[in-house]
């Protein structure tokens, strides 16, 4: 299996998903959208495309003119039903491929561990692992989006209800972040102070909290991971 990983900050982006790919034997391309083209990239290529998270906005093309290649080669892979999970940005950039808009939440930030409902419909996919019984979900973002027509709601937060949808049984997209390691929030922790004091909330509460939830989380997301790849292989 041959999976593309695309990144907007840096290759660790990917996370704790990034050993099970390993350990399964994928062959991984590793993009970083800033710097390599993905128009030069056959969107059929590969297996399966990873798209994570970053600091931008899907609207922000203007600044960031690799937003608009990526959604273009994303709608490719949606209209031939190949695989692709979308992780915070990388699902809202799912959202504006396929026509619909993604726009700064009238709630704010949700920033910090966050308890996501799983509903009916979650709950007989591999995000039931994610559903607040289980774990609490690292979400760090401020855009949300509109749900697809044709995609399907699988999970809900207070603040925002598009947590997690699916489109068929090949599009997965996640607004929180289960892929999250201690690497990736004391990043998020260094530059984000600001967003951080917006919403009353320390560096150290925030390490603190990871130090809590962080173990369980990873765990939670590799049954998720492993479970929803099983999926794909298997058609």
């Amino acid at each position: 299996m041959k999976v593309l990983v695309v990144s907007h900050k840096t290759e660790k982006d990917i996370g704790s998903l990034d050993p099970i790919l390993v350990e399964r034997g994928y062959q991984i391309t590793r993009l970083l959208s800033y710097v390599d083209a993905i128009e030069t990239i056959d969107p059929l290529g590969h297996d399966l495309a990873i798209f994570t998270g970053g600091p931008m906005g899907v609207y922000q093309e203007e600044m960031f003119p690799y937003l608009t290649n990526e959604q273009a080669y994303i709608k490719a892979r949606i209209t031939h039903d190949r695989p692709v999970l979308g992780i915070c940005l990388g699902a809202q950039l799912i959202a504006k491929a396929m026509g619909y808009d993604v726009y700064p939440g009238k709630q704010g930030k949700e920033i910090g561990w966050v308890e996501v409902t799983v509903n009916d419909e979650g709950a007989k996919t591999p995000i039931r692992h994610l559903d607040k019984s289980q774990t609490k979900v690292m979400q760090w973002h401020g855009d949300t989006f509109d749900l697809p027509k044709e995609a399907t709601l699988l999970a809900s937060s207070e603040m925002y209800k598009n947590q997690a949808f699916r489109v068929g049984k090949n599009i997965m997209a996640l607004q929180g972040h289960p892929e999250v390691q201690r690497e990736n929030i004391e990043l998020w922790l260094a530059t984000g102070i600001s967003e951080l004091k917006e919403q009353n909330k320390t560096v150290q509460g925030l390490r603190q909290e990871c130090i809590e939830n962080l173990p369980l989380l990873q765990q939670k997301t590799q049954a998720f991971f492993n479970e929803w790849l099983d999926g794909i292989e298997q058609q």
